[in-house]
């Protein structure tokens, strides 16, 4: 295996020698300080947005309340949620 000779952190400002012929910085910290790193993860991030048809839909259709409380009001161990702190 030919030595390539020692690698300096891709860090800007950051002088010191990278300690694998693999890693590009020297340090996890000098990873999480870099500037260059962040603004890229960032525009990673901005790219992959998923568009409104791929979104998760929240709405209840045709679901109300009252009938699910008429359903269980004559059970013992029905859930009582936060009706039971309704004003009657």
């Amino acid at each position: 295996m030919v030595d390539c000779g020692r690698r300096t952190c891709a860090r800007a400002g950051c002088a010191r020698e990278v300690k694998k012929p693999t890693n590009k910085y020297c340090s996890r910290a000098c990873c999480a300080l870099d500037p260059e790193r962040k603004e890229r993860l960032r525009e990673a991030g901005r790219r992959h947005v998923l568009p409104m048809s791929r979104q998760l839909s929240l709405e209840f259709r045709g679901w109300d309340e009252g009938v699910f409380v008429a359903g269980c009001a004559d059970l013992e161990e029905a859930p009582q949620g936060l009706s039971r702190l309704a004003v009657v």
